[in-house]
C-alpha cells in the first residue's frame, strides 16, 4: 500500500509555484487585455469622442477589477481541491492500514470537512492535529471555494438570509470583499488560504507518517 503523502511535497511546490506566477503576471495579463481591446476599438474606425471615452472607460474597469477577479478568485478552487484531495487519499490510507472497512466515502456529514473530521475522530478514533482556528479558517475556505466554483462569486440570485450570512463571512475574513452582488477574492486571501492548506495537511501527513513509520516526503 503506497503512502499517498509522499507526493505531498512536490504537489505543494507545484500549486506555490502556480500561484506566484499567476500573481506575478498578472500586470501583464491586465495590459495585454489593454492594448487588444484598443486595438479593437481603433479598428472598429467609431470616431465620437465621447463613445470612445465611454468605451475607454469600460476597458479600464474590466482590465482593473474584472480581469483580476476572475483569474485570483479562480486559484481558490486548486488550493481547496489540495487540501480534499489529500485529505480523501491519506484517510484511504489509514482505512486499510487499520482494516476497517468503513471508509471516508461512507460517512454521512454536511460537507466535505465534515466529513473528514468524523471518519478520523469517531470512526478510526484518531485525533486530527489541527487547532480550534485551523478548523473553523477551513470552514471559512470551503464556502468561499463553494461560492467561486459553484456561482463565480455571483450572489444575485440568493436569499435574502444567506446574502446576509455571506456579506458576514467576508467581512471577517481579510481578502475577500463583496462588490456589488460578486464576491471577490484577492491575493491576500489567496496566500492565507494555500498557507493553511500547506499546513494543515502538512502536520496530518506527518502524524500519519509517524503512525504507520511512513515516509513523508
Amino acid at each position: 500500500m503506497g503512502y499517498p503523502g509522499i507526493s505531498f511535497g512536490y504537489e505543494s511546490w507545484a500549486l506555490q509555484t502556480y500561484l506566484d506566477a499567476l500573481q506575478e503576471h498578472l500586470p501583464l495579463i491586465k495590459d495585454q487585455y489593454r492594448l487588444r481591446a484598443e486595438q479593437a476599438l481603433h479598428a472598429a474606425g467609431e470616431t465620437d469622442r465621447e463613445t470612445i471615452g465611454q468605451h475607454l472607460t469600460e476597458i479600464e474597469e474590466a482590465a482593473e477589477r474584472q480581469i483580476p477577479r476572475f483569474f485570483l478568485s479562480s486559484a481558490i478552487v486548486p488550493v481547496w481541491g489540495q487540501f480534499e484531495t489529500f485529505v480523501t487519499d491519506i484517510a484511504n490510507y489509514v482505512g486499510r492500514r487499520e482494516g476497517n472497512a468503513f471508509f471516508l466515502k461512507d460517512v454521512r456529514a454536511g460537507n466535505f470537512r465534515e466529513q473528514a473530521e468524523k471518519y478520523f475522530e469517531r470512526a478510526l478514533q484518531i485525533p486530527l492535529p489541527w487547532t480550534d482556528g485551523e478548523r473553523s479558517r477551513l470552514r471559512c475556505l470551503q464556502e468561499i471555494r463553494n461560492i467561486v466554483a459553484h456561482r463565480n462569486g455571483r450572489l444575485e440570485d440568493i436569499s435574502s438570509h444567506e446574502a446576509k450570512r455571506i456579506g458576514k463571512l467576508a467581512s471577517e475574513v481579510p481578502g475577500v470583499v463583496i462588490e456589488g452582488e460578486i464576491l471577490t477574492v484577492g491575493a491576500e486571501y489567496i496566500n492565507e488560504a494555500a498557507s493553511l492548506v500547506f499546513n494543515v495537511v502538512g502536520k496530518l501527513n506527518q502524524m500519519i507518517a509517524d503512525r504507520y513509520d511512513g515516509p513523508t516526503c
